[in-house]
């Protein structure tokens, strides 16, 4: 495995950052850790890549203890923090070769390589452009390039689309899977869970610090009892017999199958806003929420 952890639990003064994170992580893979904001993803992240030591449990990286042997695993991982900043000087190309050539390539390798990951990012174009006149999104996707390009072992990306519009996130999730394909793990982690159904080959559900659930996305969705659910007002009532999530006036009604929905819909006479196929954001919420 590449990356291990159980019961891993970190405290800020009285409040638990973590409080019970389990994990496994295959070599090879990309590993997507999906929830909330203030779920814990971050705090998970940094004990992984060793720069937040645990108040319990234990972690492995590339075989190697977080704690004991931190220093090897910082060899074998390439770390992209949430709020990430570069300065306003640098050019996505000169900051590509900068963290290349600290990984000892050579100038022309590094340029190489570079151009290569300017290109699956879409960044190409702008490679000479100083980071002060970028957008978020631009230098958001010039910073997951640079991660990227680091010839490492296992990746750890947190919200690495933050801030990127929807051409951009499909970049920078194709390039994921690429790095993946090409042997190396991904560790990422996000919010948006229709990211995490498309990235991920598992997904860790984690909630107010606490793993909740994991597995494959296919697994995960087939697991759940619902195949269906329908958006529509609250104001003539709710259903009796059908699991529902309340969001102010309007309810998430889910079923096994349409006719079901329908049915529901035509005795409450309320307004319909879609009916659709369930996804990863339904298996969460159904976890945590639903009554």
């Amino acid at each position: 495995m590449s990356v291990e952890a159980f019961n891993l639990g970190k405290k800020f003064g009285d409040v638990w950052g973590v409080r019970d994170a389990t994990l496994t992580v295959k070599d090879g893979s990309v590993a997507v850790l999906a929830g909330p904001n203030g779920a814990g993803k971050t705090t998970t992240t940094r004990i992984l890549t060793t720069y937040y030591k645990p108040d319990k449990g234990h972690a492995r990286v590339c075989g190697y203890d977080v704690i004991k042997e931190y220093r090897q695993v910082r060899r074998m991982i390439s770390y992209l923090p949430q709020g990430y900043g570069v300065s306003g000087d640098l050019t996505p190309e000169e900051l590509i070769l900068s963290t290349l050539m600290v990984r000892g390539f050579s100038y022309f390798d590094a340029k190489r390589e570079a151009r290569k990951w300017l290109e699956a990012l879409g960044l190409w174009e702008i490679r000479n452009r100083r980071f002060w006149v970028m957008s978020g999104g631009e230098k958001r996707r010039a910073v997951v390039a640079s991660s990227l390009a680091e010839p490492v072992e296992v990746y750890f990306l947190d919200e690495p689309t933050t801030g990127i519009d929807v051409e951009g996130r499909y970049e920078v999730l194709k390039s994921v899977r690429e790095v993946a394909a090409s042997g190396a793990t991904v560790f990422m982690t996000t919010h948006n869970l229709s990211e995490a159904q498309i990235a991920a080959d598992e997904v860790v559900f984690i909630s107010s610090g606490k793993t909740i659930l994991s597995g494959k996305p296919a697994q995960l969705m087939e697991s759940f009892p619902w195949r269906y659910k329908a958006i529509v007002d609250k104001r003539n009532g709710i259903p009796e017999n059908l699991p529902y999530i309340d969001v102010g006036d309007k309810i998430i009604v889910y079923a096994k199958a349409r006719s079901e929905l329908y049915n529901v819909i035509e005795e409450l006479k309320t307004n319909v806003h879609g009916v659709r196929e369930v996804d990863l954001e339904d298996v969460y919420f159904h976890a945590v929420k639903v009554k």
